[in-house]
């Protein structure tokens, strides 16, 4: 009860008027003050689709020109490093729901066209939501939903299974770990983006790519506030 009791109030209008980072007052209500938000250390030249930082723009790197992932394109805020680490942190660990609300509207701001039809969060397994008290994917939807005026459906993906978390497995048992962890339900979209905190290694979104072409889907974006730099 407490617990939802902070998630609710944490976003709420209430919370706002002072910047998630530095606590210093922000103009018009808003989450981050310029300040901060001119500090951001976003990416600049990121592969259209691994967002691996390059030297140049609209460039692929090597590894996506041999061996190109499932999804058609990755659209990511920044690498995992402060602020975005700490504020991904606390987001899924310590019930600050409001950092999903800035993180969404600052990855919002910095998407290029055409957008989807639909955002897909990850799922969370309902146990590990129901102690979270929130999925941390959909927090973010939240914000980006602030700006761009794009239908959310947390519904046509399923979590089967109560994988393991994924922080400190390798690839490999990454991959064994998400095998037959998500179901689809029929859709009827043909450009989606799906939407994660971090991307890692992407074998979840392997999964979920897969699954989605099953259903039809004809383009995936994968879209989030961090990568990391792990190859």
């Amino acid at each position: 009860m407490i617990k939802r009791l902070v998630t609710r109030l944490q976003s709420s209008p209430l919370w706002w008027g002072q910047c998630l980072l530095c606590r210093h007052d922000c103009q018009q209500q808003a989450l981050i003050c310029d300040s901060c938000q001119d500090e951001l250390p976003l990416l600049l030249y990121p592969c259209p689709q691994c967002a691996f930082p390059l030297a140049v723009e609209d460039a692929h790197c090597g590894q996506c020109q041999r061996r190109p992932p499932l999804w058609q394109r990755m659209q990511v805020l920044a690498d995992f490093e402060p602020p975005f680490a700490r504020l991904i942190h606390d987001l899924k660990y310590h019930q600050r729901a409001l950092n999903g609300r800035l993180l969404g509207q600052l990855l919002a701001r910095q998407l290029t066209r055409p957008h989807p039809e639909v955002i897909i969060p990850v799922p969370l397994h309902w146990w590990r939501q129901m102690r979270r008290g929130y999925n941390q994917a959909s927090e973010i939807a939240r914000g980006l939903q602030d700006i761009l005026p794009i239908k959310v459906d947390s519904s046509c993906l399923k979590r089967l299974r109560h994988t393991a978390s994924q922080t400190h497995l390798s690839r490999r048992q990454r991959q064994q770990n998400l095998r037959h962890a998500f179901s689809c339900r029929p859709v009827t979209y043909r450009h989606v983006a799906l939407l994660d905190d971090v991307i890692t290694t992407g074998s979840t979104m392997t999964e979920l790519t897969k699954l989605l072409h099953d259903q039809g889907v004809i383009q995936v974006e994968v879209w989030a506030v961090c990568r990391t730099l792990e190859r």
